[in-house]
């Protein structure tokens, strides 16, 4: 069942979450060598992107089954492994890039601090992190309500549409960046502005 799930992810939330992801890209485009950490990496469909343009790529999820999807989307190439978020298997600094895409809201709220805080570890002094998830703000219009609505109902379906109210109270991504002790750097809109793209960087990271 789960390996059923894993192949439909993409057919039915890929491309919803096309948008974000294309954000996501945006704020922090790939170049070659570089060093990308995608924390609850799913089927991998980020990962191919900056793998595709000469980056090294590691994925880590604690699903077995989305990382088969992911391994046979990527190949030997990139390095996947099982794990948690709350204590990645990764030396401190040795990413120049820790990316979590709609991870933070799936966790309960008691561990978002400290699996922020292992992604600031792991980026280090000059690395970066890029988050996506639900952001604190309602963006007006009846797309953004649209928008809103229909990840609403996906989320209250996967059962975590408690997991989303409390990351929006809680300021999102950007109201959790200082107990990692991180400053956002640059931020976007996705997905009828229900989704918060949110670039971190380290509160003592060179040109601040």
């Amino acid at each position: 069942m789960a390996g059923l799930t894993a192949r439909l992810y993409e057919p039915i939330l890929g491309r919803l979450l096309a948008g974000v992801r294309r954000v996501v890209l945006g704020l922090c485009p790939p170049r070659p060598g570089m060093e990308v950490v995608d924390v609850g990496c799913g089927t991998g469909s980020v990962l191919g992107r900056y793998a595709a343009a000469g980056c090294r790529v590691t994925g880590l999820d604690a699903s077995p089954g989305m990382l088969a999807e992911a391994r046979r989307r990527l190949g030997p190439g990139a390095l996947l492994v099982t794990g948690e978020a709350t204590a990645l298997p990764f030396g401190t600094g040795t990413a120049d890039l820790v990316a979590a895409m709609m991870l933070l809201h799936t966790l309960p709220e008691e561990e978002r601090p400290a699996a922020l805080a292992e992604m600031a570890r792991v980026a280090g002094g000059r690395g970066r992190v890029l988050i996506a998830d639900y952001g604190p703000r309602r963006a007006p219009g009846l797309g953004a309500g649209l928008a809103r609505g229909l990840a609403g109902a996906i989320e209250g379906l996967a059962g975590h549409g408690g997991g989303v109210r409390s990351l929006r109270a809680a300021g999102g991504v950007a109201g959790l960046a200082a107990s990692a002790g991180m400053v956002v750097e640059a931020a976007s809109a996705a997905a009828g502005g229900a989704i918060a793209v949110t670039l971190l960087c380290p509160i003592s990271s060179p040109g601040r």
